[in-house]
């Protein structure tokens, strides 16, 4: 009935038409702007580009973020962009160095981290997503943070802890002064805000940077949100995280900042001077850590060379690898430990063949029972007969065999050299992420905010 009534009405009919290219045009504008969102740069770091829709979602998450702290007034939008351009381009610049390493994280490393996070919160499978809407956090968006922390983990496990090195001196000290005569010890939780300094950085800018340091404490000491000023302003890499440090124990810190062990939870350190710059910590929680007392226990030292049968192995297959093993088995009695280890790099299928088939230290509860229950009885420079387990069909050499006690130095040596290794990685971390700031070429453009 309305067609019929606009094709006898000429002004009717130009009325629709004028209606239609209003709406038409209204479409390719919207269209055409979010063409423009998607394209538009933001910035070019190295020759490569930061888009503005980029920027807008990770400001997006900071707005987020910083809406879920309760009496804490949003920024202006100008300054939430501002911060997300430089998450986005020190994103890009790890990537960067990632690339150049062919160092990158698969979607099953992410799935295989997902899957921790949620048992670790007593989570069912899939349920983190339903937990993260609530919080206003989409999965992708989720995925994508993880991706980042992985693979930063993994790039600053190369790029810097490799290259630190904690003397034995160094350890035994530690060793004395907070375990040798257990204790029970209060750690604390604490949360940095970190501002950097450039490389050869002169009295004058030196100065600038103090004082602008301790305008901010001055800002939290008169009420402002600690987290929301790291958030915008601190250059760590746990500033996305409220600055989290986590739980540091008496002597897993140095010089200046040991001063955090003598605050109560809530309050701030004075201003602390580093050689990357100007830091304020801020105690966010504390526990006792009781001392263990725990009976000596062995520890081994073993290779093994592992052939896996795949699932799809029919009988005759089975028995092929079998006697395969076997045969291994057989050859390997006897010879020596660098005899051994060559033939684990040739034959082995585990990921420890490049390694020679060498597993290290373990105590029991370490490996699968099958292997342990064959492995520990065993004297150093025995081989076994084949083991099977769910992973395959090993062949065992135990190298060596000691027993610990585990109020000894040796027990404790690894912890405290990771300890004192992440306490330097706190200082050399951030050196190192304006190293390659200072570095890059980087072009900033302008998005529409």
């Amino acid at each position: 009935m309305t067609v019929n009534m606009v094709n006898k009405n000429g002004e009717a009919k130009l009325k629709s038409l004028i209606i239609y290219g209003c709406v038409l045009c209204s479409f390719l504008w919207s269209a055409q702007a979010q063409a423009e969102r998607l394209d538009a740069i933001a910035a070019v770091v190295n020759g490569q580009a930061v888009t503005c829709y980029e920027v807008s979602i990770a400001q997006d998450a900071l707005g987020t973020q910083l809406a879920q702290q309760k009496g804490v007034a949003l920024p202006e939008a100008q300054v939430l962009y501002e911060r997300a351009l430089e998450s986005r381009i020190m994103r890009r610049l790890q990537y960067q160095e990632a690339g150049q390493l062919e160092m990158k994280v698969s979607a099953a490393e992410v799935d295989a981290a997902i899957e921790d996070v949620e048992k670790r919160n007593n989570l069912q499978a899939g349920q983190l997503t339903s937990v993260l809407q609530a919080q206003g956090v989409d999965m992708e968006t989720y995925r994508e943070n993880l991706e980042d922390r992985l693979l930063n983990n993994r790039l600053m496990n190369v790029v810097v802890r490799a290259k630190l090195n904690v003397s034995d001196e160094a350890k035994r000290e530690y060793f004395r002064k907070h375990l040798k005569n257990p204790k029970a010890v209060r750690e604390v939780r604490i949360a940095q805000l970190f501002i950097a300094l450039p490389a050869e950085a002169g009295a004058e800018i030196v100065e600038e940077t103090r004082q602008l340091t301790m305008g901010f404490v001055e800002s939290i000491e008169q009420g402002a949100d600690f987290s929301r000023i790291v958030s915008l302003k601190s250059d760590a890499p746990n500033a996305s995280v409220g600055g989290d440090m986590g739980w540091l124990s008496p002597g897993a810190v140095a010089g200046a900042f040991t001063q955090v062990f003598e605050l109560k939870v809530g309050a701030i350190t004075q201003v602390i001077r580093s050689a990357s710059g100007f830091h304020v910590l801020k105690v966010t929680d504390e526990r006792m850590r009781k001392p263990q007392n725990t009976q000596p226990y062995d520890e081994i030292h073993a290779r093994h060379i592992l052939l896996k049968i795949p699932e799809s192995a029919d009988l005759a297959s089975q028995l092929k690898i079998r006697e395969r093993a076997e045969k291994i088995a057989q050859e390997m009695q006897g010879v020596s430990d660098a005899a051994f280890a060559v033939r684990a790099k040739e034959l082995s299928q585990g990921p420890s063949a490049s390694r020679g088939g060498d597993l290290g230290w373990f105590k029991r509860g370490q490996m699968v029972p099958a292997f342990e229950d064959i492995a520990f009885p065993m004297q150093a420079g025995d081989t076994s007969a084949v083991v099977n387990t769910q992973f395959g069909l090993h062949v065992i050499r135990l190298v060596e065999k000691r027993r610990i006690n585990p109020n000894a130095y040796e027990a404790h040596k690894d912890k405290i050299e990771q300890l004192l290794m992440d306490s330097e990685m706190q200082q050399q971390v951030p050196r190192w992420m304006r190293s390659i700031k200072e570095k890059a070429e980087i072009v900033y453009r302008q998005c529409q905010v």
